[in-house]
């Protein structure tokens, strides 16, 4: 398990608040960050809290695959103005040909019963779709079900490989 201790979060939290700027963003992503849990992030705030200055401003962005945003963590994100860019690339058969769970099966389903239940609670959020082989043949179908699926905001972000034998 690679996940940040608290007291590293805490360091990291404190030295970026204290850096001088006046507005300040945090992006948790990588990996699945919803998996440090609400323990985890509302001691992040408490540190931006604690650390910051009169009049800075602090923003908070989120990337999440969805799959363990409840009810509770609706409430954390909407009362706590945290930015959510959901990885949902789109209609099911795009979304599911990269993005199944561990065990190999689809997370479509999931994953838009998750941003709708973010969309109904006010929380800000966006569709996040990676640009891939598969996505890039759909690109009109995709921003459809974006807007469908009511997204205001839409980030699209190039998957970028390398080939093992051409580098």
């Amino acid at each position: 398990m690679h996940r940040m201790p608290i007291e590293v979060m805490d360091e990291m939290i404190r030295q970026v608040m204290q850096s001088g700027e006046s507005n300040v963003s945090f992006g948790w992503q990588g990996g699945e960050p919803t998996l440090m849990g609400l323990y985890f992030f509302r001691q992040a705030l408490e540190a931006q809290k604690k650390y910051g200055r009169d009049g800075q401003q602090v923003g908070n962005g989120l990337q999440t695959n969805g799959i363990l945003i409840d009810e509770e963590w609706c409430k954390f994100l909407r009362d706590y103005n945290f930015l959510v860019g959901l990885s949902l690339d789109g209609p099911e058969h795009v979304h599911d040909t990269y993005r199944l769970t561990l065990g190999g099966q689809p997370s479509w389903k999931r994953v838009c019963e998750s941003g709708k239940r973010m969309l109904d609670a006010g929380v800000a959020v966006n569709g996040l779709s990676v640009v891939n082989d598969c996505s890039s043949r759909y690109p009109e179908e995709i921003y459809q079900f974006f807007r469908e699926f009511g997204f205001e905001f839409m980030q699209f972000i190039p998957c970028v490989e390398t080939s093992p034998t051409d580098p």
